[in-house]
């Protein structure tokens, strides 16, 4: 039998950005009374608070849940109430740079959005994030562009090496 089975949150168990449905939240919930489940994100933790945690049933089995927001560096579990364990937080120099590396890199490219919805970068702390859109465009809008491609900038905490994640899109740009 497994001991741990794991889930994407937007896309996979919800639509992105909403609310998990009353029967994924009642599987769910029961999934969680045979086996522990972590479920992960590119979110931030008030997201997840949003989207997964306000449907699901309360109670003991949460104890049988994880919560990994933005990618997995940060973890979260119940013990009552939830609790951080961990957070690999960016440096605020670090976060700077990434900042002012994508507004750069962003007006270099000449993309420009004719309506925006929210914040388009997001500073979560353990990552920052590009929403050409903005973070609250609506998922009609989510349409994947054959021209763009996104990609997550990471920064080593240790290292300070760079790498680039290339994701697939949600987000349409247009020029």
């Amino acid at each position: 039998m497994k001991k741990l089975i794991v889930f994407d949150l937007d896309g996979t168990l919800a639509p992105s950005k909403s609310a998990l449905a009353p029967q994924t939240a009642a599987l769910l919930h029961d999934l969680l009374g045979i086996v522990k489940v972590a479920v992960i994100s590119g979110g931030a933790w008030t997201q997840f608070q949003k989207q997964l945690l306000t449907d699901l049933p309360q109670g003991s089995l949460l104890a049988n849940l994880s919560l990994l927001p933005t990618c997995g560096t940060k973890f979260f579990q119940y013990k009552g109430k939830w609790t951080e364990l961990y957070s690999e937080d960016l440096t605020a120099e670090q976060r700077k740079k990434i900042i002012d590396s994508l507004n750069k890199a962003s007006a270099e490219a000449g993309f420009h959005a004719g309506k925006i919805w929210g914040t388009v970068i997001d500073d979560r702390g353990s990552q920052v994030t590009f929403s050409a859109l903005g973070q609250q465009a609506p998922l009609a809008t989510a349409e994947l562009s054959p021209d763009i491609t996104c990609c997550n900038i990471l920064v080593g905490q240790e290292t300070g090496q760079k790498s680039l994640n290339c994701l697939d899109v949600r987000h349409v740009l247009s020029k």
